[in-house]
């Protein structure tokens, strides 16, 4: 019930642009579907970024080339979707610039296999917890301006440079100064929480906290902690 397409981005050399969560630096990239016909939805399924260390800063993103999968559904399956997307993203070399960028195109039929598509799904997020992840506990902390999380996670190394990306989706908090490292079999986190709009009381879902563990051997994704 659903086709996969895929945007094509071709950089200059040496430029790269950013994955979903651009890390500490860096520009998220936002796409907009709303003008396009009979598509009910649009999902990427982003394949795992490489690691930047840029001014100090450890950013997430692609060079020279992305290939983002996109999961479209339509509204009305027997109909062809015209599919038209307004994409601001990030671009950098030595420093970082926004680019505006349109696409358009129409899907017909059922379509057939692209084997770069299919190499850059097989290059998506794991599952964590089949990689051996046993155990996942976050402690919160009261900060200044909202909290500091730790996350440790029990999982065995999957590279020489790890990190854990933490997401809160829909909690509106804004998630600053990540850093990771290892205690033995431990993969721990600390990230800084800003609290919307001044927040009198911190608090999160640890049910729908989400984390990925990237490094350069490959990445994996869980859900949920317990407290810790």
């Amino acid at each position: 019930g659903t086709h996969m397409a895929a945007l094509h981005l071709v950089l200059s050399p040496g430029w790269h642009t950013y994955w979903r969560i651009p890390g500490n630096a860096g520009i998220e990239p936002r796409f907009d579907w709303a003008a396009s016909q009979n598509v009910a939805s649009v999902v990427p399924i982003w394949p795992r970024p490489q690691i930047f260390d840029q001014n100090g800063y450890r950013t997430y993103g692609y060079e020279d080339t992305l290939i983002l999968p996109l999961e479209i559904t339509a509204a009305d399956p027997g109909r062809p979707m015209a599919l038209v997307g307004a994409l601001a993203i990030g671009v950098c070399a030595e420093t970082c610039v926004p680019a505006d960028v349109q696409v358009s195109g129409v899907l017909r039929g059922s379509g057939g296999p692209d084997p770069r598509i299919r190499q850059a799904l097989d290059d998506r997020a794991g599952s964590a917890p089949r990689a051996g992840l046993t155990r996942a506990t976050c402690h919160l902390e009261p900060a200044r301006r909202g909290a500091a999380l730790t996350l440790r996670a029990a999982l065995a190394a999957q590279g020489r440079v790890e990190d854990i990306i933490i997401e809160l989706p829909g909690s509106g908090y804004r998630i600053t100064e990540s850093r990771t490292w290892r205690e033995g079999g431990d993969l721990v986190a600390e990230a800084q929480l800003r609290a919307p709009r001044r927040a009198e009381v911190v608090g999160i879902d640890r049910a729908g906290l989400r984390f990925t563990v990237l490094s350069e051997a490959g990445m994996l994704a869980a859900q949920g902690c317990t407290g810790g």
